[in-house]
């Protein structure tokens, strides 16, 4: 029963992490619609290998590094910049579809790992979802036992990353109601998102630091 709930409690946790709209969440969706199911799933696995990896650093006490101004610093910059370098390709990008061919397809359905790659890092250059896994990590420590806190732990990841297979089984659908000319409008606004989280990233950090400089001026 208590390990029931436990299950429970994650799979909530879960739910709530895979309704945040981040760049991951608008990153999947158009890939599903653009590269389809297959390729929307691979970059599921990076978004994944990014919590699981956050959850980690968490889990050992190791996001006190990422408390300081100088990752955040690094972090925010690094993070913006490759949103709107990714923003601005996918906005551009246009839309065709071409005749499948038999030789071609083969190579198209084979796993390529720039689409992990491109999950991991559209997911781990969030700050808010470093923020979010700090909340379930404090939850997890107040479980008396160890295998209780790896359930709670692993309900959530599993929930996640199934709730973004459905995302991409969706959009995969929705796909087929789509002309070439739609999907290229749906790029264009999803890389006019990307590049808003890029620039926010990089203006936040530059609001912080010119709040802190009056501050600073004042004390002399």
């Amino acid at each position: 029963m208590l390990y029931f709930q436990t299950i429970t409690q994650g799979i909530l946790f879960g739910l709530t992490l895979s309704l945040m709209a981040g760049p991951a969440f608008f990153s999947l969706i158009q890939t599903s619609i653009s590269k389809g199911f297959k390729k929307g799933a691979q970059l599921a696995i990076g978004i994944s290998l990014s919590d699981i990896t956050m959850v980690f650093v968490a889990w050992y006490g190791l996001s006190s590094i990422f408390e300081t101004s100088q990752a955040q610093k690094i972090l925010s910059i690094t993070g913006g910049c490759f949103l709107l370098i990714f923003g601005i390709y996918t906005g551009l990008k246009k839309h065709i579809t071409h005749p499948k061919q038999p030789k071609e397809i083969e190579i198209k359905t084979k796993f390529q790992f720039k689409y992990v790659a491109k999950g991991f890092l559209f997911n781990i250059a969030n700050p808010s979802i470093w923020i979010f896994w700090l909340l379930p990590i404090s939850v997890a420590g107040s479980f008396p036992k160890t295998s209780l806190q790896i359930t709670f732990l692993l309900s959530i990841l599993v929930t996640v990353f199934c709730m973004d297979l459905v995302k991409c089984a969706i959009a995969n659908e929705i796909k087929r109601f789509m002309t070439d000319k739609v999907i290229t409008y749906i790029n264009r606004i999803i890389g006019a998102v990307l590049v808003v989280f890029g620039v926010y990233l990089i203006l936040n950090l530059f609001i912080d630091m010119s709040s802190f400089l009056p501050n600073l001026n004042g004390n002399q």
